[in-house]
């Protein structure tokens, strides 16, 4: 399968202290896309299924975000990796997805199975920002599928501003949600080029993974 980040500990990608797993490449490809440089399928690196999903259980963090890219156009991979997942040990799965939950539920029965909370529905920037922290959308829908989170999804909490910063060798790696317009690591394939920006934009090797 295709990933395109990893971050084995945070604290802004859903409840707790959990995993967060970026699939590589998108179908969808939302206008204002918070992820741009994941859109593309040949980008990323491979990574086995199953080798992935013994490193994941071996991690000491409650459960597992899926985001992307969209998790769901590598279902057959993402199948693999959830069901040796959860043979595993007990772990909370929250799956975020551009694809309406009326086509999940019908097209992916096999991936809900394997989840306990989804986020679904494309992201629209005419319907941005939501009141819901973690959610880009005021059209996307929760879904709890089991008890873990259902007391999370009937009291969702308020949005908020927040980010974290993870040293990797040589890199430094942004993921949640940062402050107003913030500038891109580079040009977004789905916009038009804008003007000359009026202060620095962070470095590509700097790269900032967003929340939806």
């Amino acid at each position: 399968m295709r990933i395109a980040e990893l971050i084995k500990l945070t604290e802004v990608e859903g409840p707790g202290r959990r995993a967060a797993l970026w699939l590589q490449g998108c179908s969808i490809r939302c206008p204002g896309c918070c992820n741009p440089e994941f859109l593309d399928p040949h980008g990323g690196q491979d990574r086995d299924p199953l080798a992935l999903a013994d490193e994941l259980a071996a991690l000491p963090v409650e459960g597992l975000t899926l985001l992307g890219g969209e998790p769901l156009d590598q279902a057959a991979e993402l199948e693999i990796l959830l069901r040796r997942l959860r043979a595993r040990g007990d772990f909370g799965v929250i799956l975020f997805t551009g694809y309406p939950w009326n086509i999940v539920r019908t097209r992916f029965p096999q991936i809900l199975d394997c989840c306990d909370l989804v986020k679904a529905g494309p992201f629209e920037a005419a319907h941005h920002p939501d009141p819901r922290r973690w959610i880009g959308s005021t059209n996307q829908t929760i879904h709890a599928l089991t008890d873990r989170y259902r007391n999370l999804a009937a009291a969702w909490p308020a949005a908020r501003r927040e980010i974290e910063i993870h040293l990797r060798g040589d890199a430094i790696v942004i993921n949640g949600t940062p402050l107003p317009d913030t500038p891109w690591p580079g040009p977004h394939p789905l916009e038009p080029p804008a003007p000359a920006p009026r202060r620095p934009v962070l470095s590509p090797t700097l790269p900032l993974r967003r929340s939806p």
